[in-house]
């Protein structure tokens, strides 16, 4: 198989996160990014994914196929449906930002936190989780929380600001059986939020380089 892995991201958040995962994980990976900011800022603009930003994802997972991906990571968590639309369409692994964390989340309890800073994202994920739950992989109850502030302390290059908050959040559910980072854009976070508390806190990046791991190696 085709070893190229192809990171298709909608905001500039979502590189450096992901790109350090691949490096600490599996830096033998052959990694080319791809970035539409475009479509965070009109993913923003609509309460449910609209026919254009459908057409959008397709074209950028063909995009991805014509430079001889072997696989497509989408960095972003707010277009799951586009995203599962295209991969149907396609025999490379098309692969959601949080599918891999939802998996790893579910082994770990029947109680799962998941902490978001970008509120667009969280129906759609919500509806992921839960659909996983229906296909049987346990019985699970996932409690989102949207950490005000935190995205946009970022995206004003206040990480630690970011950080903070994230803490701040986490530790109000440190009963949970696992705490999941929402965003790849938050797993700059992870080894404070780790730190602040007991139980497992589970990030994207991490999760989803794991699991291309065990894909492209079959």
């Amino acid at each position: 198989m085709n070893q190229r892995i192809v990171l298709i991201h909608a905001t500039p958040l979502a590189v450096e996160p992901i790109n350090k995962a691949f490096a600490d994980q599996w830096p033998e990976a052959e990694i080319s990014n791809l970035l539409d900011d475009a479509l965070s800022v009109d993913r923003r603009k609509v309460t449910v994914l609209t026919d254009r930003l459908f057409q959008r994802i397709d074209s950028l997972v063909n995009y991805a196929a014509n430079i001889d991906a072997g696989a497509v990571l989408f960095t972003c968590s707010a277009f799951g449906e586009a995203i599962d639309a295209s991969a149907a369409k396609n025999t490379m692994p098309v692969l959601k930002p949080n599918e891999a964390m939802f998996e790893a989340a579910l082994a770990k309890g029947k109680n799962i936190v998941m902490l978001a800073t970008f509120a667009p994202a969280v129906a759609g994920m919500e509806a992921e989780f839960n659909e996983l739950v229906r296909e049987g992989y346990r019985e699970a109850t996932l409690t989102s929380m949207l950490v005000e502030g935190a995205r946009d302390a970022l995206e004003q290059g206040d990480a630690e600001r970011h950080n903070q908050l994230i803490v701040q959040a986490a530790r109000e559910h440190n009963e949970a059986d696992a705490i999941l980072l929402a965003h790849f854009s938050m797993a700059i976070a992870w080894e404070q939020v780790q730190s602040a508390v007991n139980c497992p806190v589970l990030s994207s990046p991490h999760a989803a380089v794991s699991k291309l791991k065990i894909i492209m190696a079959h």
